[in-house]
């Protein structure tokens, strides 16, 4: 399991709409490349992300325990 600390941004849209970013410095860089995002300001918050990466397989080949469709 991956355990990282990560700052909350909010985000201004070119409407004037604003949206909080919660998935790190690297959600921030990936939403200013897809939407129409004209600022971004941190909060001042930091909060814990934890996942576990989906190369993590059991031994029968399942993600997470999750098995494909149909298998």
């Amino acid at each position: 399991m991956i355990v990282e600390k990560v700052k909350v941004v909010e985000l201004t849209f070119e409407d004037g709409t604003k949206k909080i970013c919660r998935g790190g410095e690297d959600a921030v860089e990936r939403a200013w490349g897809i939407y129409p995002i004209v600022s971004a300001r941190w909060t001042g918050e930091e909060e814990t992300m934890q996942w576990i990466p989906a190369g993590n397989e059991f031994s029968d080949g399942s993600t997470l325990g999750w098995s494909m469709e149909g298998e």
